[in-house]
């Protein structure tokens, strides 16, 4: 009976501790004003983050109440104010750093979100906590358990990590990642449409204003996403011979964006406009995992993933493109965002504009707005979008299921693989498409249908190293994958609402009945099912030697076989046809091989580095390589302890000497137009140095050269316009062969298009500490970039091709007492483009294959429109360049 009590006893206390421990966390969680989450009672919380927040403190909140009606009074509860106390049997260390960013900016704002984003304001600068149980301590709720989070408060990344584990019961694992990503370099899709074009207010012939059409001064690919990211983690009996593991992630993204359209390849709508896009797309994975160890050094794992993609972005018209109102002054957008020739009056119904239209030179489309400062009223008669949707949520169900095999238990053998196998659905159930305005005699327009697919992939690796003596070494590697998407879509014709084309009616605001009609658009299925087939198999074979036999060194030796077919349409089975680029297959088969050797002159120096080569019977594009070679070097020289001398040396080259048209060539279809010889290449070399000779000062500086570069045979699209003669073309011979396209289209070349941007990189730093208590670093960094490449536009610009961005920075931090410091940080940030560029060299008239046109200077004063090389570096959009001095102040506390 006294046993009995004792161990009732035992295990009550023990009991009494769990519940403490669990009480102490949610008290901790939930009161401590400087402690893991002290940011929740200033910072924003999205409604997500807040459900799972008053989530956890339910759980803790139960646990504590348990505690309380359990194990009584809690006495280790901290008053405010005063220094936490660890539960019996736990040390306790916890830290925070709190402060925040003075930012000042000039230039463009843009550009430095999209680089840096980081803005004035106070931020929890870092935050830690960590409980550790001490030595002998039995019978815990946790062994260990830390918390960590970096940025809250408004910078652009931020994290909160948190991990606690007992002994060889269970180790768990979370994570939450908060990213702003903010995109605008405007340059990127920009039409370079100059600055002054206007629609004249008023009759054409007397005008009494004018509308003046904005300049696209952003991307039209314009993005403020934020993206949240949760991982979960749980092991149960992480050492025992059975392992469990599961786990939850959540990726979503969602805010704002901008996306173009075109007038040429856009399903609906007369002229082209931008899109407000809105995005919030997510996935939820959840992964189960059993671990088996029937043998020592042996593992056997099966695993199953399962992905579900959630996508419910959606398009509506952009704010920007109402410039105008119609008479009972609803807002308007005339589109043509991306067109060199201002909206004019072939985009009207003349014989419906009533007294607008008098004739070809003599018109009203603009009227003067009702109100001072109101926006200016159209002709009814004239092509508008007022309103548009499109939608197209999509579901994506993802199951894979994976077995894994780790084994090293047979004398000499080691091998690893994995068979997987995926049957997933994807399913766009209601895809709609709306637009409303005018577009000729169509008032309205809509799309709907569905799609769906199935994709199925198995996999296969499988690798095994058998140690032949102890000095030799040979391996294998199987690494295999099929993947099979067949799919269906059943797209509607457009169903629109038409006004009668009778003169007089073709308007706007036309309130009789509408006649129905429809429209086709290329690549509609017209309501039969459209079915599609896309598969590809790789297989690769890796078979390997080494040698270690020599102190200094190690060399091996694997030759690779590689083959990979490509799958599209119908038939699928047969090689594709002679001139035809789908329903069909293509095959390439490569072969090549890697040398690896790894040296060691000294205790002091090493040297890695390998020679890999590869060449493929066949390409897939023109710029997939057919003859690739990859040199690698890696040294670290270590001449005294405290210096550390490194260098790398990495070139990748690739090349395809097939030609661009070599199918049509076979069948007689055109003459023959030239090999495509791409050529890519990029190369790196850095050299950097570590030297620390005392504790008190410290120097690190790295230097760095990257040439990156790619150029192909090209034939492309040359077009004079009667605003604007300069079509770029450094040469004026036409491909051989080629044809009229239309009346002012032909193919220029060949030529080369390349691309070039060997870049400079270095950075110094050095470190001093005159006192134990002050630590201090200065340092700059600076990335120079030098390029060039081919222009088929002559407004356009390199950009950031030629740039520099350069960041110096100083930062001190000084230990006021133990376990207090104050750090501040100063940092520099500052972009610009180089000076004018742009193509060499213009046409000024239509080129025919048998008169090549005559090419200018494309700074010449005989060009009658601006040119890359005649206007800013910014090209015909807002500056780019930017400085910031970004000041950050914290102090840092532990306790």
């Amino acid at each position: 009976m006294t046993a009995l009590s004792s161990h009732t006893r035992e295990h009550g206390r023990d009991r009494d501790q769990s519940f403490k421990v669990a009480a102490f966390l949610q008290v901790r969680l939930q009161v401590k004003k400087t402690g893991w989450f002290t940011w929740i009672n200033g910072w924003p919380l999205s409604r997500a983050m807040a459900h799972r927040i008053a989530g956890i403190g339910v759980l803790l909140t139960a646990a504590g109440v348990a505690a309380a009606q359990i194990a009584g009074p809690f006495p280790m509860v901290p008053t405010t104010g005063t220094k936490p106390v660890a539960p019996n049997g736990y040390t306790l260390h916890e830290t925070i750093d709190a402060g925040g960013h003075i930012v000042n900016t000039t230039g463009s704002g843009a550009m430095y979100n999209t680089l840096v984003n980081i803005q004035s304001g106070p931020r929890v600068l870092g935050e830690t906590f960590e409980l550790h149980a001490l030595p002998g301590t039995q019978h815990t709720l946790v062994d260990s358990l830390s918390a960590f989070s970096n940025g809250f408060g408004g910078d652009p990344n931020n994290f909160a990590k948190l991990d606690f584990f007992k002994g060889k019961l269970y180790d768990f694992s979370a994570m939450f990642r908060r990213h702003r990503d903010y995109f605008d370099y405007d340059l990127l899709g920009n039409p370079n449409i100059p600055s002054g074009q206007s629609i004249p207010i008023g009759p054409s012939n007397a005008p009494t204003g004018s509308l003046a059409l904005p300049q696209v001064n952003q991307s039209p690919f314009l993005a403020n996403t934020v993206r949240r990211m949760l991982d979960t983690s749980l092991t149960v009996f992480p050492l025992s011979k059975v392992t469990y593991r599961v786990g939850y992630s959540q990726n979503l993204v969602q805010g704002p964006g901008l996306s173009p359209g075109d007038s040429v390849i856009s399903s609906i709508g007369a002229n082209s406009q931008i899109y407000q896009e809105y995005v919030r797309n997510n996935t939820d994975d959840f992964f189960a995992e059993i671990d088996w160890k029937p043998v020592q050094d042996t593992r056997l794992t099966f695993e199953e993933v399962v992905d579900h993609i959630k996508i419910n972005s959606y398009l509506t018209l952009a704010q920007s493109n109402f410039l105008v109102q119609e008479g009972n002054g609803s807002l308007a957008a005339p589109g043509g965002w991306d067109s060199y020739t201002p909206y004019g009056i072939s985009s009207c119904n003349t014989a419906s504009m009533g007294s607008g239209y008098t004739n070809a030179t003599t018109y009203t489309i603009l009227s003067p707005p009702q109100t001072p400062g109101g926006l200016p009223i159209i002709n009814p008669a004239c092509n508008v979008a007022t309103n548009y949707l499109r939608s197209q949520p999509t579901r994506i169900l993802y199951p894979t299921e994976i077995f894994r095999l780790q084994s090293s238990s047979i004398k000499n053998i080691a091998m690893n693989g994995n068979v997987r196998y995926t049957s997933a659905n994807l399913n766009l159930a209601n895809y709609y498409e709306n637009f409303q305005g005018l577009d000729g005699t169509i008032r309205s327009e809509t799309f709907t249908g569905n799609a769906s697919a199935r994709r199925n992939v198995t996999a296969l690796d499988y690798g095994i190293v058998w140690d032949a003596a102890s000095t030799v070494h040979f391996s294998e590697q199987i690494d295999y994958s099929n993947a099979q998407q067949p799919g269906a879509a059943n797209i509607s014709k457009g169903i629109t609402a038409n006004t009668p084309a009778t003169a007089g009616n073709e308007t706007i605001n036309y309130s009789g009945p509408l006649t129905p009609g429809t429209v086709t658009v290329e690549g509609s299925p017209n309501g039969a099912p459209l079915p599609a087939f896309f598969g590809q198999k790789f297989l690769t074979n890796d078979l390997g030697a080494t040698w270690d036999g020599w102190s200094r060194a190690t060399l091996s030796l694997t030759y690779r076989y590689r083959m990979q077919k490509i799958a599209q349409g119908f038939p699928r089975n047969t090689p594709l046809p002679v001139g035809e680029t789908t329903n069909g297959t293509v095959t390439i088969h490569g072969n090549g091989g890697i040398f690896n050797a790894a040296l060691r002159p000294s205790t002091r120096w090493d040297i890695n580095g390998s020679v890999e080569v590869l060449y493929n019977d066949n390409a897939f594009t023109p710029v997939s390589p057919r003859e690739m070679q990859r040199y690698r070097i890696h040294t670290i020289y270590r001449p005294r302890p405290w210096a550390t001398v490194s260098g790398v040396f990495n070139d990748l080259e690739r090349h395809n000497n097939t030609n661009n048209n070599q199918s049509d060539v076979a069948t007689g279809h055109v003459t023959y137009a030239g090999p495509i010889d791409h050529v890519d290449h990029s190369r790196l070399v850095s050299v950097g140095a570590a030297l620390f000779p005392k504790g008190h000062y410290g120097l690190d500086f790295n230097y760095g050269y990257s040439d990156v570069y790619t150029s192909t045979n090209i034939c492309y699209n040359a077009q004079a316009s009667a605003a604007f003669p300069g079509a770029a073309s450094p040469s004026g011979t036409a491909c051989p062969g080629a044809t009229v396209r239309g009346t002012t289209y032909y193919e220029f070349g060949p030529v080369k298009d390349f691309m070039s941007a060997p870049t400079q990189y270095g950075t110094v730093a050095l470190s001093f500490s005159p006192t134990e208590s002050i630590h201090s670093n200065i340092g700059y960094t600076i990335s120079s970039v030098s390029g060039s490449r081919f222009f088929n536009d002559a407004r356009d610009v390199n950009g950031s091709l030629v740039s520099t961005w350069q960041s110096p920075f100083v930062s001190v931090a000084w230990a006021v007492r133990r376990a207090w410091i104050w750090k501040a940080e100063y940092n520099f940030y500052g972009y610009g483009e180089g000076g004018p560029s742009g193509a060499p060299f213009c046409s000024t008239t239509n080129p025919t294959p048998l008169s090549p046109a005559p090419v200018v200077a494309c700074d010449s004063p005989a060009l009658a429109g601006q040119t890359g090389l005649t206007i800013s570096p910014a090209g015909f959009t807002a500056p780019r360049n930017f400085h910031a001095n970004n000041l950050t102040l914290g102090m840092h506390y532990e306790f």
